[in-house]
């Protein structure tokens, strides 16, 4: 591809760059993107979806309580493979990122957005073709009915909690540890001692139980079902609450006498090292541990937003202290109380 590549790469940042710089001004400038899209069938469709999703992650973001605009953000690309001809090549880059929201005192910090572009040659120039990758705002459709549902209704993003208090149990557990392990661990996983399930579906609740177990909550083999257990030894001898979303809720909600005690919470109850998933009580997604609390000024400062650490994604994509606010689905808090020995 002679000196093409180089081109591309020049070409592919140019994008991201200018995407970026739309969605931290909240401004969005048709002119100054769709001239990055091909004139074909596929690059139209794929300008068509990639400007809807921009346009409603900007007006999600101008919703929130929080000051989301940013500066330009840091970009570290990762060229994976660049392949072709000097007329159509395919792509694939690992985007990490280091971003400053206005609203957020900490810096936010994802790693390994994957990007996989087919790029063609129309004159001198590259186009986009098609653009495939996994991030919150690549679900338009789910999304296009929230946001309708969310014109009409004025529904609340929060889920609705009713909260039953239960004991105060014996066993303390370690917010602040179990923040640490979340620091130490968000962006580069902890082989040596876990398995990484980003290859199979996912890595997030395994992170999260990982983050309790690094606070003290002890594994836990009681209960009459296995969905009222909680431990991780090897691939082969776990149970699906340590590293499915939705069987943790279960396991949280429900684990009554030795091992771990949480209840139901709500933005305002929750302390550094509580969980928060995606979704509602009939099911659950995706699992963050709380690593920083965005207050407004005043005597009685309410919380204006979590700051939270995950692991997610087939493709690996992790963060540390990004603002709860940019996540456009519906939550579950869950303040984790500590547990019984």
């Amino acid at each position: 591809m002679t000196d093409e590549p180089r081109k591309v790469q020049e070409f592919i940042m140019g994008y991201l760059q200018n995407y970026y710089k739309m969605l931290g001004e909240q401004k969005y400038k048709v002119y100054q993107f769709k001239d990055y899209f091909a004139y074909s069938l596929k690059g139209n469709y794929t300008f068509i979806k990639e400007e809807f999703l921009l346009k409603a992650q900007i007006e999600h973001y101008k919703q929130q309580s929080v000051n989301l605009t940013f500066q330009r953000p840091v970009l570290h690309p990762a060229w994976k493979y660049i392949g072709g001809s000097d007329r159509a090549c395919d792509v694939r880059v690992g985007l990490d990122m280091e971003l400053q929201y206005k609203g957020i005192p900490a810096k936010t910090i994802l790693k390994n957005l994957e990007h996989q572009f087919v790029l063609v040659k129309e004159g001198r120039e590259w186009r986009i073709e098609e653009d495939t990758y996994e991030y919150e705002f690549d679900l338009a459709g789910p999304y296009e009915l929230e946001l309708r549902g969310r014109r009409q209704k004025k529904k609340k993003w929060e889920f609705s909690q009713s909260r039953e208090i239960r004991a105060i149990p014996k066993g303390i557990y370690n917010r602040e540890k179990a923040v640490e392990y979340a620091r130490k661990y968000a962006l580069v996983p902890n082989t040596k001692e876990w398995k990484n399930y980003e290859a199979y579906g996912g890595d997030c609740t395994n992170f999260v139980s990982q983050c309790l177990f690094a606070g003290g909550i002890p594994f836990d083999h009681q209960g009459k079902y296995v969905t009222h257990k909680w431990y991780w030894y090897s691939d082969q001898y776990r149970t699906p609450s340590f590293t499915s979303a939705d069987a943790l809720k279960t396991y949280m909600l429900n684990n009554e006498g030795f091992g771990l005690v949480a209840q139901l919470g709500d933005m305002q109850s929750m302390k550094l090292g509580d969980i928060v998933q995606l979704g509602d009580l009939k099911e659950t997604t995706h699992s963050m541990l709380v690593v920083g609390i965005v207050k407004e000024d005043g005597e009685t400062p309410l919380t204006k937003d979590l700051l939270i650490a995950q692991h997610s994604g087939v493709d690996g994509i992790r963060g540390f202290n990004i603002p709860l606010a940019t996540k456009p689905n519906q939550r579950v808090y869950y303040n984790i109380l500590g547990y019984n020995p």
